[in-house]
Order: structure tokens, then C-alpha cells, then sequence
């Protein structure tokens, strides 16, 4: 009996300066969404010429807001407050040339401008709205499907750009 209680005390002194580390999950909300508990994506336009980026960043977006634990995901029609957007364009740029070709780029960098639009449900008041800028490059090379390479790099950069939107959604 009297070992249970050293051992319960020990682990409790253990515990207590443990738990004002600042480590949380969720619970931190700029001023704008402090009274919003739920969200809701819409499928973000495209107005880029690159197909699927859209359903892409959608996606990464959703999971990203969800992983973060700040809110929690519901359906459009209860969602305290709906995120939309626009896919604004998709800009290529070289980053270096073949050795053997100057005017032929070895590696590609993408830049992915994406367009946020978070409003409240019930009213339709625009509580917070940016621009999100990600990038992202890929290889062109003779041996790689340069399809597959491009839409990997896409898809990385919709996760880079969903990820610094739910940062700006979830940070004061």
C-alpha cells in the first residue's frame, strides 16, 4: 500500500512539469474563427490548365485541417464555416539545363498560386481570405515519365500550399 501511494506521487511529480511544456493539439484559433468549432471545403476551382490540381489540393486541404485537430470536419450544411478558393495559375521555370543542351531544362521548378476564401455558413460574412504560393520542381530527364514526375510535383505543392493555409487558419 504504502509503495502504491511513492508511486503514484512519483509519477504525478513526474507528470505536472510535463504538462506546461506548451505541447496541445488543436484548441489555437486567430480572433476572426475563435468561435467557429467546424469546417467545410469546397472543391477549389481551377483556372490553371493543369487537370486534377484542383481535387488535389481539395484533398490535401481537408486532410491537413483535420490532422491539425484545431476544428473538426462536417458536412457543408452544418459547418460553422466553408473553405473555397481558386487555383490561379500553375507557373513552370527552369531551375538548371543540361549539360549538353543550354536551352534544354534539366530540372523544373513549379510554382503553385492558390486563391482562400474562408466565410461563416449561417451569414456568408467573409471572416478570413489570401494568397498562398507553393513550389514544387521535378526532373526532365531522358530515362522518367515526365507526365507522372510533373503531376507528383503538383501534388506535393497542393500539400505544401493546404498546409500553409491551415496554418494561417489555425495560428493567432
Amino acid at each position: 500500500m504504502k509503495r502504491s501511494i511513492y508511486t503514484f506521487l512519483t509519477a504525478l511529480l513526474l507528470c505536472v512539469p510535463l504538462s506546461s511544456c506548451g505541447y496541445h493539439l488543436g484548441g489555437v484559433k486567430p480572433a476572426a474563427l475563435r468561435e467557429m468549432h467546424s469546417f467545410s471545403v469546397d472543391m477549389f476551382r481551377n483556372t490553371s490548365t493543369q487537370p486534377q490540381v484542383s481535387m488535389q489540393l481539395t484533398s490535401a486541404l481537408t486532410n491537413a485541417m483535420q490532422g491539425d485537430g484545431t476544428y473538426r470536419l462536417a458536412p457543408r450544411n452544418k459547418a460553422d464555416f466553408i473553405i473555397s478558393g481558386d487555383v490561379v495559375a500553375i507557373t513552370p521555370r527552369s531551375l538548371t539545363t543540361d549539360w549538353r543542351d543550354s536551352y534544354l531544362s534539366s530540372e523544373i521548378g513549379l510554382t503553385l498560386t492558390v486563391r482562400y476564401t474562408v466565410t461563416e455558413r449561417m451569414t456568408g460574412k467573409t471572416l478570413a481570405s489570401g494568397t498562398v504560393e507553393a513550389e514544387s520542381s521535378y526532373y526532365n530527364q531522358d530515362d522518367i515519365n515526365i507526365q507522372n514526375t510533373r503531376t507528383n510535383a503538383l501534388s506535393y505543392a497542393a500539400r505544401l500550399a493546404a498546409d500553409e493555409i491551415t496554418a494561417r487558419l489555425t495560428s493567432p
